[in-house]
């Protein structure tokens, strides 16, 4: 039996037991995901609170209709695409409320709005201050590809997050993506050629 064949009967235990309901089982999920959930999260929302909020949302919603969770996929690849579709969903709850606080008070001129809209851009895209936590984990990585990667557009951004800091193969992205592997490994071939050039950019 090779390793691809053995970590697919794993899971499927592993799943069938949480489906069972073994706290031990869910236990064993949670621990193996919960950092790296956390980490994918924040490069959404850019909030550690919210980003917590999120994974553990996942989590409660693994346990709580755990007697019909279904996993055609990885399990690892299952999580993140739910990770990846509540963040989405928080981000555009988050627009519409600026958006709404806005039009309430009537006094947001055209010059306010724009402001609003690029520092929620720049929260949601751009890169987060990096706390000591953060630094730390990130510390292996040049200070230079990180801010390279942060400027990327989202689906290249996150692509390659996925990539190199989650080690995930072309297929498990395409799944958290909701695309084909094809068009994955042509998101890192693009998303590579678009580092290279902010590399060589000259710094201030």
């Amino acid at each position: 039996m090779n390793e691809a064949v053995a970590a697919h009967n794993e899971e499927a235990n592993l799943v069938a037991r949480v489906r069972g309901g073994d706290e031990a089982a869910f236990e064993s999920l949670y621990l193996a995901h919960h950092n790296e959930l956390w980490r994918f999260a924040y490069t959404y929302v850019r909030s550690r609170d919210v980003a917590e909020e999120l994974v553990q949302d996942v989590f409660l919603a693994i346990w709580g209709t755990r007697a019909t969770w279904e996993v055609h996929t990885r399990v690892r690849a299952w999580m993140y695409a739910s990770v990846r579709h509540l963040a989405l969903n928080h981000l555009r709850h988050e627009r519409v409320v600026t958006r709404s606080i806005s039009a309430g008070r009537h006094v947001a001129s055209e010059t306010e709005q724009a402001a609003a809209d690029s520092s929620l851009h720049e929260r949601t895209m751009g890169e987060p201050p990096m706390d000591q936590q953060l630094s730390l984990e990130a510390k292996e990585i040049d200070e230079a590809v990180v801010q390279a990667i942060a400027e990327l557009s989202e689906r290249r951004r996150i692509a390659m997050t996925l990539r190199w800091k989650h080690d995930m193969s072309s297929l498990e992205i395409a799944r958290v993506l909701g695309t084909s592997p094809e068009a994955v490994r042509t998101l890192l071939t693009r998303a590579r050629a678009d580092l290279a050039l902010l590399l060589d950019r000259p710094r201030l």
